[in-house]
């Protein structure tokens, strides 16, 4: 046969377990040392989350920027010319052309503005070259170029590479919707002046290039070779 317990012996054990719960962590008997075991644990699965997500970041960065170099040499603090800085302060809402002799810091003037401006990326004419010679199908030519013609980028040491008649078509291309759609958000870095570069990649290119960034946005930066010390 079944007993209930009276109201004054269930109100009894009620002070009993009361008064021997924890007062910091509530329960009877005290779970403090387990709570604090799954915090610590928490805490360390937290900041590794943290950490792996800050690599992730950090990888993407790098590889959109040409390299681990890039991410953590070519920042503006380490940039002494300011004034190139300034001048090149309307990135990504202009187009600017920088020339000069090489190792004075185009690149690293190109990259400290650049890695600021989301989806922006680095490429040289050789990986340029290298993607659309992957592209085997025309729709995945056609998307590389629009992809070129509207990305915010750097296409970085233009005339250093020689240039085939097949690359020189895609550049004029892609050089030639940029301009005809007034698209911003492009910086070129060369060893040489628009004049000079004509003779290497086309007048017609040069020419649009031009037309993109207006005279006041070619810049030239001087100095010393900053690789020979």
């Amino acid at each position: 046969m079944q007993t209930f317990q009276s109201t004054k012996e269930l109100g009894e054990q009620f002070l009993a377990k009361m008064r021997n719960t924890c007062s910091k962590c509530g329960y009877n008997p005290c779970r403090c040392a387990e709570i604090a075991a799954r915090e610590a644990d928490y805490k360390r699965m937290e900041a590794k989350w943290a950490k792996e997500e800050e690599a992730r970041k950090k990888a993407a960065l790098a590889k959109r920027l040409g390299g681990l170099r890039a991410l953590e040499d070519f920042t503006a603090d380490k940039y002494t010319n300011k004034d190139i800085l300034k001048a090149l302060s309307g990135y990504p809402y202009g187009n600017y052309f920088l020339w000069g002799n090489a190792g004075i810091g185009k690149t690293h003037a190109a990259v400290a503005v650049l890695r600021n401006v989301p989806n922006a990326y680095v490429f040289r004419l050789s990986e340029i070259s290298r993607r659309f010679r992957a592209s085997l199908e025309v729709p995945d030519e056609r998307e590389q170029v629009r992809f070129f013609s509207s990305c915010y980028m750097l296409l970085d040491d233009l005339g250093s590479e020689k240039i085939t008649d097949y690359l020189q078509s895609i550049l004029f291309e892609i050089i030639d919707n940029r301009w005809q759609n007034r698209q911003s958000g492009l910086i070129i870095t060369s060893n040489v002046d628009v004049a000079s570069l004509g003779q290497l990649v086309g007048d017609k290119i040069v020419s649009r290039i031009v037309g993109l960034c207006g005279q006041k946005n070619l810049l030239h930066i001087t100095g010393k070779d900053r690789r020979l010390g």
